[in-house]
């Protein structure tokens, strides 16, 4: 999962990058024409423009992170049950109940 998040948020910081802004967002106000949501980036691109530098920032720095941070550990929890606690590695012998044939004879 680490891989296909850093992946996405790669690739999407780098389509989100300002400079591509100069082709994608004539693009996206074209597809968007008609609507509210096209009039208002129409009318606030610089909202954009900041929006879009902010994310690819944030999306490549997070991006590497996950691809070429520090890999996670292996966790004593079996994959079966992540809910479950770690057993203790320690073997334990039960110890038997005394039985009647056990026990010391009585006097009678």
């Amino acid at each position: 999962m680490r891989r296909l998040g850093g992946i996405a948020l790669t690739v999407t910081g780098f389509l989100a990058c300002p400079c591509h802004l100069i082709i994608t967002l004539p693009l996206l106000l074209s597809l968007l024409s008609g609507t509210a949501l096209g009039s208002f980036l129409n009318s606030n691109s610089g909202l954009v423009y900041t929006g879009a530098g902010l994310y690819f920032v944030v999306a490549l720095a997070l991006g590497a992170w996950f691809l070429f941070g520090p890999a996670r550990g292996k966790r004593e929890m079996d994959a079966a049950c992540p809910t479950c606690a770690p057993v203790a590695s320690e073997t334990h012998a039960q110890e038997r109940s005394p039985m009647p044939d056990d026990l010391p004879a009585t006097r009678r």
